[in-house]
């Protein structure tokens, strides 16, 4: 029944339809301030990388270079892709600008916890001499675990246990003559240096 009704409703549309469109409207696209903000997240993403990479993770240069690369990004875009007659690749700028604000983020994270913690790990003042002791000492930093994270990768080894005794944890089943001390087991299933 539904068919039928769509069917007599489409055959008596009329056979010509012309649509009044101004074609103008569809020739001018206003791609305003697509291409600025598209460059300047690319300028700002290559101020927080290219720092990062060379080993200037100093604060004020996280701070700075991600300014100036956005100021100068959204300056080249306003320029080069927004001013009127040169809307090609407004919309193209603005999306790999988008695209790349969670890489450039990471990567730059990555670069500075690298570069810190090189600088401020403490060096083992122990003397070790051979792969042997190495692996040792690196096994017993890395924690009392079954899988232990160590500098060198991961490994597994014997994992570490704790007893202990405890009281029963409510007076009631004390006076009943229920448990009196539980015996607990602990065993480190990981551990590591992170």
């Amino acid at each position: 029944m539904l068919a039928l009704v769509a069917v007599i409703s489409l055959s008596a549309l009329p056979r010509s339809v012309q649509a009044q469109v101004d074609p103008a409207v569809f020739s001018d696209i206003q791609a305003t301030p697509k291409g600025t903000i598209g460059l300047g997240l690319v300028g700002a993403e290559l101020g927080l990388i290219i720092p990062s990479v060379s080993g200037l993770n100093e604060a004020w240069a996280l701070a700075v270079f991600p300014v100036v690369g956005a100021t100068g990004g959204a300056l080249a875009g306003y320029f080069a892709l927004d001013k009127p007659g040169r809307e090609k690749g407004s919309v193209a700028v603005l999306v790999v600008g988008l695209v790349g604000v969670l890489p450039a983020i990471l990567i730059t994270v990555k670069g500075v916890r690298r570069e810190r913690q090189d600088r401020w790990e403490p060096t083992p003042q122990i003397d070790l001499r051979t792969k042997k002791e190495q692996r040792a000492f690196e096994t017993a930093e890395a924690g009392p675990g079954l899988l232990r994270r160590s500098r060198s990768g991961l490994r597994v080894a014997a994992p570490g246990m704790t007893f202990s005794r405890r009281p029963p944890q409510d007076a009631e089943t004390a006076r009943m003559g229920g448990l009196r001390d539980r015996t607990e087991m602990r065993l480190s299933l990981a551990s590591g240096v992170f």
